[in-house]
C-alpha cells in the first residue's frame, strides 16, 4: 500500500535533482560568459553592429541622456558607415581591472581602441571559482561641432535637431553624420558637411560656415559704404574713421560750412566667415564675414573760414586727396541691410 508514495518521493527526489543540475548548468554557463571579458565585449560591439545602441548602453550602465541627442537607436539608424565589423585583438588583465583591445571598422577605415572592464566581486559564480566582470563606462568618440554663422542657428545632426551653441561637442558611435542647416536667409546659406567616426576614443570635428549669397555681398558693401558716408559727417578729423586732416583751425580763426567730398570710392573685398574677427564691442569668439580694402579711395576737404579778429575770410581745402580705407566685418543682418562695424582707428 506504500509502493506510490516511495515510488513519489523517488520521482520527487529525481526531479529535484535534475531542477537542481540545469540551474547549475545555467549558472554556469552564465558565469563562464561573465569570467570571459573577450564575450562581453563581443556581446557589447554586437549590439552596436546590430544598431542597437541603446542595449549596448545598458550593459555598460550609461543612462539615457536629453543631453546627449545622438545617443540613441533612431537617430543611430540614420547614421551611415555604422560599425560593420570588429575584432578582439588582446586581453589583459590585473587584479580587479580588465582592458580588451578591439579593432573596429566603419565605412571601410579601422581604428583601435581599448574598453575596460572591472570585477563584480562576490557573484554566485564565485562558488564555481570564476571571476565575474563587469563592462565599465565606455569612453565613446566626441564631435566637436561647429556652425560659423551670425546669431542663433538650428541644426539637424543624422536628422536630430541640435543647437550648436548648447551642444558644441556630441557624444557618437561608429559611423558618419550628416550636419544640415536650413537656414532660411536671403542674405546667405549654410552648406552641409558631414564627418566620420571609424571607432571609439576619437575627437572629430563637424564643421561648417555660412556662405554670402549675392543679395547679401551687396549687403556688406552698401553697410561699408555706409560707414564712410557717417565718417564724411564728422567733422576734420572724425572720431574713429580711417582719413582726417592733421591740422584744424588755428586760435582765433572759425571754421564753417565743412564738407568731405569723395573724388574715389574705396573698393573692398568681403572675406569667407571667420570665427574670431575681434572687433570693438564683440565677446571673444564672435565671427564676422571680414571686409577690407581692395583698392584706396580718396577724398577732399574744404571749409570756409572766418578772422573775426581782422575781418578776414575765405575758403581752405585740403592740400591733397586724402586716403580713404575700409577694414573691419559684417556681423549680421537686418531687413534692410547689413550690420558692418569698423575696426578703431585714430
Amino acid at each position: 500500500m506504500r509502493r506510490p508514495l516511495w515510488i513519489a518521493l523517488v520521482a520527487g527526489g529525481t526531479a529535484l535533482l535534475l531542477a537542481l543540475g540545469v540551474t547549475s548548468f545555467v549558472l554556469m554557463l552564465q558565469a563562464k560568459a561573465a569570467a570571459d571579458p573577450a564575450r562581453l565585449v563581443s556581446a557589447y560591439l554586437t549590439q552596436v553592429r546590430d544598431g542597437h545602441i541603446e542595449a549596448a548602453m545598458r550593459m555598460e550602465g550609461r543612462k539615457p541622456d536629453a543631453s546627449e541627442p545622438l545617443l540613441t537607436d533612431a537617430v543611430y539608424a540614420k547614421a551611415t558607415e555604422r560599425l560593420s565589423d570588429f575584432r578582439i585583438l588582446r586581453v589583459r588583465t590585473s587584479g580587479d581591472r580588465a582592458l580588451v583591445d578591439v579593432q573596429t571598422t566603419a565605412g571601410g577605415a579601422s581604428a583601435r581602441s581599448s574598453l575596460e572592464l572591472a570585477s563584480e566581486g562576490w557573484t554566485p559564480g564565485a562558488l564555481l571559482g570564476v571571476v565575474a566582470w563587469r563592462l565599465k563606462p565606455v569612453e565613446l568618440s566626441m564631435i566637436d561641432l561647429h556652425v560659423g554663422a551670425p546669431g542663433s542657428i538650428a541644426a539637424m545632426v543624422a536628422g536630430a535637431k541640435v543647437d550648436p551653441a548648447r551642444h558644441p561637442a556630441l557624444l557618437a558611435f561608429p559611423g558618419r553624420y550628416a550636419l544640415d542647416v536650413p537656414a532660411a536667409s536671403p542674405f546667405f546659406t549654410v552648406k552641409g558637411a558631414s564627418v566620420a567616426v571609424a571607432g571609439f576614443q576619437q575627437r572629430e570635428e563637424l564643421k561648417t560656415s555660412a556662405e554670402l549669397t549675392q543679395k547679401g555681398k551687396d549687403a556688406a558693401v552698401a553697410a561699408a559704404n555706409a560707414w564712410v558716408q557717417a565718417c564724411m559727417q564728422g567733422g576734420p578729423k572724425p572720431t574713429g574713421c580711417s582719413f582726417g586732416l592733421t591740422d584744424g583751425a588755428t586760435d582765433g580763426e572759425v571754421w564753417t560750412n565743412q564738407k568731405w567730398a569723395l573724388s574715389t570710392q574705396p573698393q573692398v573685398t568681403v572675406l569667407p566667415w571667420s570665427d574670431g574677427c575681434g572687433l570693438p564691442g564683440q565677446r571673444d569668439g564672435t565671427g564676422c564675414w571680414p571686409v577690407k580694402t581692395a583698392s584706396a579711395g580718396a577724398a577732399d576737404f574744404s571749409a570756409d573760414y572766418s578772422i573775426p579778429a581782422t575781418g578776414e575770410t575765405g575758403t581752405i581745402t585740403s592740400t591733397a586727396p586724402i586716403e580713404v580705407d575700409i577694414e573691419g566685418g559684417v556681423t549680421g543682418f537686418r531687413a534692410d541691410g547689413a550690420f558692418f562695424i569698423s575696426v578703431l582707428w585714430h
